[in-house]
């Protein structure tokens, strides 16, 4: 069983890496490293939503099997994973056996922030203000310098998102999670994710901000474990 974990918005494959030794033993993780990110930092960002997917599919082409698989995406990740699955889709090729969606707004609610477009200051403020940000980074100038075309290219991705609402509806069942204190998803039309397939949907809270996912980490792998575990017993 491999598990296939995109990350957030500025994230590198690394924010997954206290992950691996926690999940079961029939369970590997994967990190995704998008272009532009860690051990990837220097090929280009990705332009737009197509890139990310197209290339977020051949990486999973490289590695996929006849073993089942499941997807994870927080934020940015989440949005990437459901444009991955209706690419996969559309190619008819193997579905993974469940979804996972973390910290996002279901995809018909239209974004209403412009963050990649603020400048300096107000930026960094608007950063800080989300959570998950390394102290390190934002006591550094160089590495803000170094962190601000990163993740305005990854903002601007999220904010100029506008998915098509007229396909078919994904075909695996699904987890959603959220954090009851986060500003940037709208924690009362979470339960609209059900309106994106036509299999099983669960939600799982927790008390926290966006970060939820490091907040309660042990509590968020612990519910992906036995998510994965009670899937795979369904095959």
């Amino acid at each position: 069983m491999k598990l296939f974990c995109i990350p957030y918005a500025g994230g590198s494959a690394s924010v997954y890496t206290s992950w691996k030794k926690a999940f079961l033993p029939d369970i590997e993780l994967i990190p995704i490293e998008l272009a532009g990110k860690g051990s990837r930092f220097n090929q280009p960002l990705y332009e737009n939503i197509e890139q990310a997917v197209s290339d977020i599919l051949s990486i999973l082409q490289s590695k996929l099997d006849s073993s089942p698989y499941a997807l994870f995406g927080h934020s940015m990740g989440a949005l990437l994973v459901f444009e991955v699955l209706h690419a996969l889709k559309e190619q008819n090729a193997p579905m993974p056996i469940t979804t996972f969606f973390s910290g996002k707004n279901p995809p018909h609610i239209a974004p209403t922030t412009n963050r990649h477009k603020l400048e300096g200051k107000a930026f960094w403020e608007e950063v800080r203000s989300m959570g998950g940000t390394p102290a390190e980074l934002m006591t550094s100038t160089e590495l803000m310098d170094i962190f601000t075309p990163i993740l305005k290219r990854d903002f601007k991705l999220v904010e100029t998102y506008a998915p098509n609402l007229n396909r078919e509806l994904i075909t695996t069942p699904v987890t959603v999670l959220y954090g009851t204190k986060d500003d940037t998803v709208s924690v009362d039309r979470m339960t609209e994710w059900s309106r994106h397939t036509s299999e099983d949907i669960r939600f799982a809270t927790f008390d926290g901000g966006h970060f939820f996912i490091q907040e309660h980490e042990q509590a968020v792998i612990s519910l992906v474990n036995q998510t994965l575990l009670s899937t795979m017993l369904k095959v």
